[in-house]
C-alpha cells in the first residue's frame, strides 16, 4: 500500500498552539455577547469565523496535521468533519430571522463541534481543559443574550 503524496508540507500539531486553540475558543465565544447586545454584527460575523477557523484547526489536530496553508483543505478533513463545519456557515435569510439569532445559531453550532473535539485532543496531547474559561464565557452569553441557550448537549 503506498503513502498518498499530499499536496502541500504537513507538519503535527504543536500541543501549546492546541492548549492556546481550546481556552480562547471560550474567551472568543464570550466576545459575542458584547458584540450582539450591542448589535455589531458585523463584529459579530467575524467573532464566528474565528472560531470556526479554531474548530477546524483542532480538526486538523486530531487528524495528526497543523492546519497548512493551502487550496486542497477538503483533502484534509472527512466527510462528516467538512459536513459539520460546511453547517454552520449556513443562516437563514435576514428577513425571517432576527440578525443576532443568526450569528446566536452558528455559534451554538461551532459549541457542539468544540465539545465533542476538544475532549479528544485534550486526552491525545495531554491538554488542560479550559474550565474556568467556558464557565465564565457561559456566564456572560447567558446574562447578555437572552436567546443563548441555558446549556448545549453534545449527545
Amino acid at each position: 500500500m503506498s503513502t498518498p503524496k499530499w499536496p502541500d508540507a504537513l507538519q503535527p500539531p504543536q500541543p501549546a498552539h492546541l492548549q492556546e486553540l481550546i481556552t480562547s475558543f471560550w474567551v472568543d465565544l464570550a466576545t459575542l455577547a458584547d458584540l450582539l447586545a450591542r448589535e455589531q454584527f458585523l463584529l459579530a460575523a467575524e467573532q464566528v469565523h474565528t472560531l470556526r477557523q479554531t474548530v477546524l484547526q483542532m480538526m486538523l489536530a486530531l487528524n495528526g496535521i497543523q492546519r497548512p496553508t493551502t487550496r486542497d483543505l477538503n483533502l484534509y478533513l472527512s466527510a462528516s468533519q467538512r459536513t459539520a463545519l460546511e453547517k454552520t456557515l449556513l443562516q437563514p435569510s435576514a428577513e425571517d430571522e432576527p440578525m443576532a439569532e443568526i450569528w446566536i445559531a452558528q455559534a451554538v453550532a461551532l459549541v457542539v463541534i468544540y465539545r465533542w473535539y476538544a475532549p479528544q485532543l485534550e486526552a491525545k496531547y495531554g491538554l488542560l481543559y479550559p474550565h474556568d474559561q467556558e464557565k465564565a464565557a457561559w456566564q456572560l452569553l447567558v446574562a447578555n443574550l437572552p436567546t443563548w441557550p441555558r446549556q448545549v448537549t453534545t449527545e
